[in-house]
């Protein structure tokens, strides 16, 4: 092939791309004409609000910019501090689920607060006066002045000498016979402030409002140095005296095998298998009384003060025999339920502010039961969970009176292993 014919050729096939290269600039060209550059696909660059409201100011025929929202609104300052939300402070780790009853709550219980010293048996803040009652057998009423028991073998009070003792208890014939008076009266003798004594129905009650200030409840446990003292040891009401004493009851049966712990972090036994009154700290760091069966020793281990005896007869607020299947033989808890000899026993009301000692004679348990539940009807105050104490002859309730303390049931002063002391503080 010539060297001309094969430019020829050249020229001849490019003359296809020269066209559309041709046809493409026309286009580009009518498109930039038709549509101005500001309406492209390319956005224009975004000018500081104060760049476009100076251009405005100095144009003021210029339409004025449409200013995105996005940057007219200003950031807000300190927001974590202001919309900062803060978890409950109860809940330590993020798994942790607060047990229903901890719920903290104002209304808790609908227990209204008293004055503990104008409630009777026929309600509280209630204008009428209560009929004086005859003295009934039933009530088992000391009608003599105190006598002390012997105990050679006792350990000696710790805190007080025999004189102040026999001082302490050596309660005259009027203390006893206005004793007699305020059984009668079916009105409530102020022992102090938050706390009265009561007789409803041959039933003797120390009721306590656990928020009251100046007293304080204890556990007070002889020395026990081994196991063969622990079953054997044994005390009188009388080592368990105090200048401020203000209540005292017998507790746990002998052998001391309840959880047992004084208010001095002293911890001489735990049982996981009976009930005890105890005071513990929740998680929302308020001390609080309950009544349970505390299964765990780490349960037992928070508890700042407990009382072990059992078993439990009301619960959730009615009558309701060993709920908690404590670890009896069974003729003892028959005896327990069954027995009418005299008995000992501590309540606490829903909200955990009220607390009753009781001691009857002549009744079931179901009977001295229901004569809790009745009292606390009168007063608004609902009786969510009760236990036994020791009873029969080592039955022991003392309240002071004036100078005295004055044993309330004509029973032999009796052989105990601790007690429940209410004392000022």
């Amino acid at each position: 092939m010539s060297h001309d014919k094969k430019n020829a050729r050249t020229s001849t096939s490019l003359l296809p791309i020269v066209a559309v290269i041709a046809l493409v600039g026309l286009i580009v060209l009518g498109v930039t004409f038709l549509f101005p550059a500001s309406t492209t696909s390319e956005a224009a660059p975004i000018r500081p609000v104060s760049e476009a409201a100076e251009q405005a100011q100095n144009n003021p025929q210029a339409t004025p910019p449409m200013v995105s929202a996005l940057v007219a609104v200003p950031l807000p300052t300190n927001t974590s501090k202001a919309t900062a939300t803060h978890l409950p402070t109860v809940t330590s780790t993020a798994d942790h689920t607060p047990s229903p009853t901890a719920t903290p709550s104002p209304t808790v219980s609908p227990t209204p607060t008293y004055d503990l010293s104008s409630c009777t048996v026929l309600g509280c803040n209630v204008d009428a006066v209560p009929p004086t009652v005859q003295y009934a057998e039933q009530l088992l009423l000391l009608d003599h002045l105190p006598q002390r028991t012997d105990c050679p073998d006792c350990p000696s009070n710790e805190e007080m000498s025999e004189a102040e003792i026999d001082q302490l208890l050596d309660a005259d014939a009027d203390t006893v016979a206005q004793l007699a008076a305020i059984a009668r009266s079916q009105q409530p003798y102020e022992i102090a402030p938050g706390i009265v004594y009561i007789v409803y129905e041959n039933v003797h009650h120390v009721v306590v409002d656990l928020k009251a200030p100046g007293f304080v409840l204890r556990n007070i446990i002889p020395p026990i140095p081994d196991l063969e003292t622990q079953a054997e040891i044994r005390i009188t009401p009388s080592f368990c005296m105090r200048p401020d004493s203000l209540v005292i009851t017998d507790a746990d049966y002998h052998g001391l095998v309840g959880s047992n712990k004084t208010e001095m972090g002293r911890e001489l036994f735990f049982h996981l298998g009976r009930a005890a009154l105890f005071l513990r700290q929740t998680d929302f760091n308020e001390n609080r009384y309950s009544i349970d069966v505390m299964t765990r020793y780490k349960d037992f281990r928070k508890a700042i003060v407990s009382w072990g005896a059992g078993p439990i007869f009301i619960f959730n607020g009615r009558y309701d025999f060993n709920p908690k299947q404590e670890w009896f033989e069974e003729d003892a808890l028959e005896h327990f339920a069954e027995s009418t000899n005299p008995k000992m026993t501590v309540a606490i009301s829903r909200d955990r502010k009220y607390l009753f000692l009781s001691v009857s004679t002549g009744l079931t348990l179901e009977e001295h039961a229901q004569n809790l539940l009745s009292l606390g009807e009168r007063w608004g105050i609902v009786i969510s969970r009760a236990m036994r104490f020791d009873g029969n002859d080592s039955t022991y309730l003392a309240i002071r009176m004036g100078d005295y303390m004055v044993p309330v049931v004509d029973i032999e002063e009796p052989l105990i292993v601790n007690c429940l002391a209410i004392e000022r503080n």
